[in-house]
């Protein structure tokens, strides 16, 4: 099984559907049994649902993806 610094390595592409279905069977492997990752992740949903459903944040497209990639690289980083 993943550690949690492996689950959090992946979260990013996990969380944007984009992990491979292999790493997506070991993340979610690992969520089964890990209540803090499972924390993590309902608590990162929960957050992208709010921000998306909220018509007073809007950001330009352009300036999203930026800050997504160093959030996740900082994740990453941290994580290893």
């Amino acid at each position: 099984m993943l550690t949690c610094a492996e689950f959090l390595a992946e979260f990013g592409d996990y969380v944007e559907n984009a992990a491979s279905p292999d790493v997506r069977a070991k993340l979610e492997e690992h969520l089964h049994e890990c209540k803090s990752c499972q924390v993590i992740v309902d608590s990162t949903r929960k957050t992208i649902r709010i921000v998306t459903d909220s018509a007073s944040f809007t950001l330009a497209a352009d300036k999203v993806e930026p800050i997504v990639r160093d959030v996740m690289a900082r994740i990453r980083t941290k994580k290893r």
